[in-house]
């Protein structure tokens, strides 16, 4: 009997994706709107353009390419798998081409990006208007609840109908837009993120804060959250309004629950009406605990998430900051899509920050409990660590709200620079100290130190990670590449490597 173990992978390697039948040409123009993107592409004179599709579509982007090079008269890119959620603009793929502009397929978060110009093509997915209208009439008995209808964006071609049906029924319902993204070529010939003017200065955000789309919004009477909008009437606030989300079960629907966990959610299932009523404050009190872990922690890993969407470094540099002004130590790691066995490489790290967009940044217990246990939002380690930063059940998990100018930023206080603060761990029940420390230990060490370097049992360690990373380093078995050791080949030489795949390369027996 052959084991699994025995398998090289190379059937997998080398398979060719073949045609799908169910993507026939009036399925590719209407679900893939390719004359809009024909037209978006003239418009904007783009000559390498990147396609991304989420896995569920992949089958479906040969079909769109080969339609959408017959149109243009030159070669499409079709994106590999995303470097980090497929929600979100995978930038760094479109890069490894030399794309001037993506094309993003299918659900969307809705995130700004920081360089590219983007079109979103949500594309559709099946609703059956009378059964979400029935579903709904038969959950919801008082027909005068104050209601707020959201949706899937791969609702979005058919939500406005919907809508209004369904305010037909209940007078008082309001809906919600997305919030797209859109592009203007300036006179200088290039291309401006109408949504990046958030970010202060300019698009990358080099003064570290952004206009909050909220408040923009609420200058026109909207209120602003999770890539969406409303516009409430005069007199009322977000919180006499209870909501119906409709489409198939998402992060979007768990990011949305939470950041409004006191209010019901109306879940219907656009495929057959069924509904659902939810809440999200289980989810958000459940990770109250992970306030404590943050606050036991010496090492706190900062882990990436994206290099797309708009201010990710200045909420790197921020989180830098508050972990260093309360004693503790921050190293920044880029993993791509985090699992249990990378993060496992790095068992000095006793919990990791998780800079992402707002949908990928929620890790659920049931979906992955290894990662649910190690990663926190931007958000909670404010909590943790900042006093005035208040723990709420509107749980914040985007992390530009954090930035000055958003809903949710506040002050460094000085005394959290100056002060050492005591707290009992509700985990450990030992007293954390909190604050910049005066560790003598460590100021001794570094002054008797003599020179750049120190050695420690045979190696060069670097001063400025005495008592940090390097200090780890040292206790490892393997700690890397010997630079002191020759080179296997002349600096220059161009050698051919090995051929296969790791299981067997050709070359060994």
């Amino acid at each position: 009997m052959t084991s699994a173990f025995d398998n090289s992978g190379e059937a997998v390697i080398e398979r060719t994706i073949g045609s799908n039948s169910k993507y026939s040409s009036y399925n590719l123009e209407l679900n893939f709107e390719l004359e809009s993107c024909v037209k978006w592409i003239l418009d904007g004179q783009f000559k390498k353009v990147g396609l991304q599709f989420p896995d569920e579509l992949l089958t479906a982007a040969p079909a769109v390419a080969r339609a959408l090079t017959s149109k243009l008269g030159f070669h499409v890119y079709i994106l590999g798998d995303t470097t980090y959620g497929s929600c979100c603009v995978d930038e760094v793929a479109a890069e490894h081409v030399g794309a001037d502009s993506v094309i993003h397929y299918g659900r969307a978060c809705l995130s700004p990006s920081r360089r590219l110009p983007v079109l979103y093509i949500f594309t559709q997915i099946a609703v059956d208007e009378d059964a979400v209208i029935e579903g709904l009439c038969r959950t919801i008995d008082d027909l005068n609840t104050n209601l707020i209808f959201t949706y899937d964006a791969q609702c979005f071609y058919i939500a406005d109908k919907v809508a209004n049906r369904l305010r037909e029924k209940f007078p008082r319902l309001i809906i919600s837009e997305l919030i797209i993204p859109s592009y203007e070529r300036k006179v200088n010939k290039s291309f401006i993120n109408d949504s990046s003017l958030e970010d202060g200065k300019n698009c990358n955000g080099e003064n570290g804060s952004i206009d909050n789309a909220s408040s923009v919004s609420e200058k026109e009477g909207y209120f602003a959250f999770n890539g969406r909008k409303v516009k409430l009437p005069e007199n009322t606030t977000l919180q006499e309004y209870q909501f119906i989300y409709m489409g198939p079960e998402s992060l979007t629907l768990t990011c949305l629950s939470m950041r409004f966990s006191q209010q019901v959610f109306y879940h219907v299932n656009p495929v057959d009406g069924k509904v659902q009523s939810i809440t999200g404050v289980k989810s958000v009190m459940n990770r109250s605990a992970k306030l404590e872990l943050a606050k036991d922690s010496e090492i706190i890993g900062i882990l990436v998430g994206t290099l797309g969407v708009a201010d990710y470094r200045n909420i790197i540099n921020r989180i830098k900051t508050i972990i260093k002004s309360v004693g503790k130590k921050s190293y920044t790691f880029v993993v791509g899509k985090p699992n249990e066995p990378k993060l496992a490489n790095i068992p000095e790290v006793d919990v990791f920050v998780y800079v992402s967009c707002p949908e990928t940044s929620i890790v659920e217990r049931q979906t992955d409990p290894a990662l649910y246990r190690k990663l926190i939002t931007p958000w909670e380690l404010e909590v943790a660590l900042l006093g005035d930063q208040e723990w709420s059940l509107n749980f914040e998990t985007d992390f530009r709200q954090l930035l000055l100018g958003g809903s949710r930023h506040v002050e460094m206080s000085e005394k959290y620079k100056t002060e050492e603060t005591a707290n009992v761990s509700l985990l450990t029940n030992k007293t954390q100290m909190l604050g910049l420390r005066n560790d003598t230990d460590m100021d001794a060490r570094l002054s008797n130190a003599s020179g750049t370097m120190v050695l420690a049992d045979g190696s060069n360690m670097s001063l400025i990670h005495v008592g940090g990373g390097g200090e780890a380093l040292k206790g490892k078995s393997w700690q890397g590449l010997d630079p002191s050791l020759p080179a296997p080949v002349n600096l220059g030489t161009v050698v051919e490597g090995f051929k296969g795949i790791a299981a067997g390369y050709d070359r060994e027996t």
